[in-house]
């Protein structure tokens, strides 16, 4: 359902009607989470997508076509192994260089990383943005896990150092949070957790990530290079599924409330669903933003809303500051992040952290509307209110307001202004 909005600004009738409202509501300033003013361009270079170029046995083998959408989505970043010798992997992760897309790396504990990360420099050069220690190594059913891990992330440091030496290392990965306490002290490499919601709201699991994060000691930002949600609605094991429809709408919320949380870059689990499985049983084939013949699932749509309208431009140079209020007419919860684009422009993010699927019935919610009203002072133009996960058009346009009312569903709503 498209929100009612209400522009405030021109019409003594309208702001008359808001001004009960007002009165009727709660005012708070936007908290902070993390600084007050986060970068708009910072939030989109923060979101990457999880990619295996190497598995030529799955629809990753159309490479042409996974690289087309990788430009559709509009990403910076990708999440892949390091290069093996084998052609599809190169290439791709060659190309996606070429296309001005950055790629984080994963070392392989049974390789040497020194050569490992020679080569990958050699095919990539500037275009890695990471060499990442051991993916979930405490799920190998190896004991010795972390001995291996002791010994691996010391020598590749040593070996991004000599390398690269600009290049950040980023930690181990854990299927199990816990795991991390096995590790000695001052192992190499910067935080790194995969918080998946486990078919709930996003909220939940930053949140457990970031305090796993402030109990590690690291100060250095986090990196989730794992986090995402499977539609294999017929599963019994793994994690709870949900539909395509209740995807798209966590997605962006997930990426949004990262960012505002301190990640430094958030992973989406991963770009298409990989083999047959027309059952929808086996959650590891169901976890694409595409679907396996490549066409877009509503998460796909919503990701790559979210990144164009953050990217998207009023025109024109913003003077002065820019002081925003935010009233809740009703009970619940709204989250919000104010952004600023480099124009000056400015987007703020709202958001409920709610539910809007049932996990163990596997039925969609619909939570009830949250009505809310922003002030701005002094009066803005340009007004653009976006909703991500359900349309790829704003829902709203106006020149100016001094007040804008509307209410909130399950899904993240962007309200530009200059």
């Amino acid at each position: 359902m498209v929100p009612r909005l209400i522009l405030a600004g021109m019409a003594i009738v309208v702001l008359a009607a808001a001004g009960v409202l007002i009165a009727a509501g709660r005012e708070s300033p936007p908290p902070p989470i993390g600084p007050e003013l986060r970068s708009a361009r910072g939030l989109v270079d923060s979101i990457g997508v999880n990619v295996h170029f190497s598995y030529v046995d799955t629809s990753y083998v159309h490479q042409a076509e996974v690289l087309a959408r990788l430009r559709e989505l509009g990403v910076r970043h990708v999440r892949d192994g390091m290069p093996y010798p084998i052609p599809a992997m190169r290439a791709g992760l060659r190309a996606v260089t070429r296309q001005g897309i950055r790629a984080t790396l994963i070392g392989d504990p049974r390789l040497d990383p020194g050569p490992m990360v020679a080569d990958s420099v050699t095919l990539m050069g500037d275009g890695i943005a990471g060499f990442e220690g051991p993916n979930e190594l405490d799920a190998s059913g190896d004991p010795a896990w972390p001995a291996t891990l002791r010994d691996y992330m010391p020598a590749l440091k040593a070996a991004v150092r000599k390398e690269a030496p600009d290049v950040p290392v980023i930690g181990p990965s854990f299927i199990d949070p816990a795991s991390r306490s096995r590790l000695p002290p001052g192992v190499p490499g910067r935080f790194n957790a995969h918080p998946y919601p486990d078919g709930g709201p996003p909220e939940p699991a930053i949140g457990d990530a970031i305090r796993d994060l402030r109990a590690s000691g690291r100060d250095r930002g986090a990196v989730f290079t794992e986090s995402g949600y499977h539609n294999a609605l017929g599963a019994t094991t793994g994690q709870p599924p949900v539909s395509e429809e209740a995807a798209a709408v966590y997605l962006p919320r997930l990426l949004v409330a990262a960012y505002g949380a301190g990640a430094q870059r958030t992973f989406i689990y991963e770009l298409l669903d990989e083999k047959p499985d027309p059952g929808l049983l086996d959650p590891e084939q169901h976890f694409g933003l595409l679907r396996r013949d490549l066409s877009p699932k509503p998460a796909f749509q919503a990701v790559r809303t979210l990144i164009s309208a953050l990217r998207a431009s009023p025109g024109g140079r913003r003077s002065g500051d820019l002081s925003w209020s935010i009233r809740v007419l009703g009970e619940g919860d709204v989250e919000r992040l104010a952004l600023a684009r480099r124009d000056g422009s400015r987007v703020i993010a709202l958001w409920r952290p709610v539910s809007v699927w049932d996990e163990a019935a596997r039925r969609p919610i619909d939570p009830e509307p949250l009505r809310i009203q922003l002030s701005f002072r002094p009066e803005v133009d340009d007004v653009v209110v976006w909703r991500p996960s359900l349309s790829s058009q704003p829902v709203l346009r106006s020149a100016r307001a001094r007040r804008l009312s509307l209410e909130l569903g399950g899904d993240l709503v962007l309200v530009s202004v200059r």
